[in-house]
């Protein structure tokens, strides 16, 4: 009987120790995944405001100005030794960081309502600097903040002019008192010559703002969220932002280590801390600041009452072992099955799956055990809950902002159709009047390039009306050999190019005018594929069941496999200056039709299904 007690003692030990690290697995495996998700959002976040700030080096009051301040200083017949002459002349103030008349009021005024409008939607400061260079380094328009007379110098500037984009570390800002990272933006003309840079001072208080958020939603029992820098000092912790010299204890073991695990502190502890951590990996174009969100955990209460269980079993089994093997018996049946059924349910809770139902158990220990796993899976299902219902709201946000900026793009695509056409007439008579009067055909070249100008502005006002617009069909029956020499016949096709397109009786029910869009779109997109080299865009009709295949193949140069599977989404284009809102309209108005729209690389292959006449 001793030994059978022993031997009970024994293994009942091993069960719980083995129990007490499935659990804490699971609870490093779970604290893991809440980090890699805080980590991947937070890049998230920063990228989007890259691309937004980037936004700005496209607006046309930026590239009027500098074009502007740049022709003005190319005047200047030694600009390094006038450059000198102001860096002793100018002083270094809030109010005079320009030279001569290079400040630029409009553009100035318009920084500031771009600074006033990230202040009124976040009700924070967004912005702590924002100002814009011509190509010589000197300022052209400030927005806020302070800045020298030339930027030239500067490690951002020169790094932003040669590769496009200069993303800074956080540092502490003497002139504001705080924290911040500075984000520097080449801003190139229409031809993609350099003429100038924009440089925008971030605050730490916006790039941390959703991490915060998302910080305080995890409030189970002994979790604390941390945020490190690459060298492992404090970046945020407890609801507080505050980077300081401050290098946490653990930090080599987590360097060493890959993107993300977890793993325990002090072997020799019954309350272990686990901790848990995921390291930054960028996310599309920002490469990431180094930074590692770490959820460190204390031992919990299921923990600690799986500890005062095992003293408690032991204390019994050493007394216990003068009883009979009944008593022994009776104990293992009482106290083993429970724990495997909280290991089942630890390992369903692993999995997702929260509709478990805890058995009661006659022991005070395994019962109090019990109630903590329901209320962690309870925690767990308000948790989940939460974020369902955060991520739902944030779609019902972006889906009325979209659809408010939608109607905006619409009014304003139709108000500039009337003055572009009144500027292409204009256009118009010019070229007769240069072809009279201009015999070196300076004037008419002029004229063709506002042509072309004035072509490109209508094919984009165009793609957007096309998008926006959502109007009936108007069916009427139409031989589809037909209606792609209407497109064909739409549009001003190079001599390098041979467009074919075969005899064929197939007739369907269709909206002319939106289907020639389509076809017009997909010609068009042929056409800039091939570009100058002689090449061939050949059309294929032929009937299949109760539909009409209609196949464009062109021996242009593809398309790559990153954009390929997202071709016919809004806003995706290869094209510097396209909408990428063409395919997404051709898709949009083939859907209308009851119809498909595929395509294929290698040749590039677009395939139209459409419902034939009955």
């Amino acid at each position: 009987m001793f030994g059978i007690s022993l031997t009970f003692t024994i293994v009942g030990l091993a069960s719980f120790d083995l129990s007490v690290q499935e659990l804490k697995k699971l609870q490093g495996s779970r604290n893991e995944g809440f980090a890699f998700n805080m980590m991947q959002n937070l890049d998230r976040h920063i990228e989007n405001r890259i691309s937004d700030f980037q936004e700005l080096t496209e607006l046309n009051l930026v590239h009027s100005a500098l074009i502007d301040s740049n022709k003005e200083f190319e005047k200047i017949p030694d600009i390094k030794s006038y450059l000198k002459t102001k860096e002793k002349e100018i002083e270094i103030t809030k109010r005079n960081p320009f030279i001569d008349a290079t400040a630029d009021e409009v553009l100035t005024e318009d920084l500031i309502k771009i600074i006033e409008f990230y202040r009124d939607e976040y009700n924070y400061d967004v912005i702590e600097e924002l100002f814009v260079t011509n190509a010589y380094g000197a300022n052209v328009a400030m927005g806020s903040g302070t800045s020298d007379y030339s930027q030239s110098d500067e490690i951002w500037w020169k790094i932003a002019k040669n590769t496009g984009r200069y993303t800074g570390q956080i540092q502490f800002n003497e002139n504001y008192g705080g924290y911040s990272a500075v984000f520097a933006f080449r801003v190139n003309d229409a031809d993609q010559n350099f003429i100038g840079v924009l440089r925008v001072l971030v605050t730490l208080e916006d790039i941390l703002n959703n991490f915060i958020e998302e910080s305080s939603l995890l409030t189970a029992p002994g979790l604390n969220i941390l945020l490190l820098d690459k060298n492992g000092n404090l970046v945020y912790q407890d609801e507080k932002v505050y980077p300081q010299d401050f290098q946490i204890s653990y930090f080599q073991e987590i360097k060493e280590e890959k993107d993300t695990g977890f793993f325990e502190l002090g072997e020799q502890r019954d309350d272990l801390l686990t901790i848990s951590y995921a390291k930054s990996t960028g996310y599309r174009t920002f490469a990431g600041f180094d930074w590692i969100t770490i959820v460190e955990q204390n031992g919990s209460s299921i923990v600690e009452e799986f500890i005062e269980l095992r003293n408690a079993i032991l204390t019994v089994s050493i007394l216990g072992m003068i009883a009979s093997v009944v008593g022994g018996l009776l104990i293992s049946s009482t106290v083993s099955s429970p724990l495997k059924h909280l290991t089942k349910i630890a390992n369903s809770i692993s999995k997702g799956n929260f509709n478990v139902k805890v058995k009661k158990s006659k022991i005070n220990e395994i019962k109090t055990i019990s109630d903590s796993f329901e209320d962690m899976e309870n925690n767990l299902k308000k948790l989940i809950e939460t974020e369902k219902h955060l991520a739902e709201a944030n779609v019902k946000i972006k889906n009325e902002r979209l659809s408010a900026i939608g109607e905006l793009a619409a009014s304003m695509a139709h108000d500039l159709k009337n003055p572009l056409a009144t500027i292409k007439s204009s256009a118009e008579i010019l070229q007769k009047k240069s072809k009279q009067d201009d015999d070196d055909g300076e004037s008419n070249d002029v004229v063709q390039r506002m042509n072309r100008a004035i072509d490109r502005m209508s094919h984009q006002i165009n793609d957007v009306l096309n998008y926006v617009r959502i109007t009936p069909l108007d069916i009427k029956p139409i031989r589809v050999e037909k209606l792609l020499q209407l497109a064909k016949n739409s549009l001003e096709i190079p001599d390098n190019i041979l467009i074919s397109i075969p005899q064929s009786n197939i007739r369907i029910k269709c909206d002319i005018r939106k289907l020639e869009i389509v076809f017009i779109n997909l010609f068009l997109n042929s056409i800039q594929a091939i570009g100058k080299e002689h090449g061939e865009i050949k059309c294929s009709i032929y009937q299949k069941s109760s539909n009409a295949i209609i196949e464009i193949c062109d021996s242009g140069s593809g398309i790559s496999d990153e954009i390929i599977s997202k071709i016919f989404v809004p806003l995706v284009t290869t094209k510097q200056k396209g909408t990428g809102l063409g395919l997404s309209t051709c898709k949009n108005i083939i859907e209308q039709h009851n119809g498909t729209i595929s395509v294929q690389n290698n040749p590039t292959r677009f395939t139209i299904i459409l419902p034939i006449l009955s």
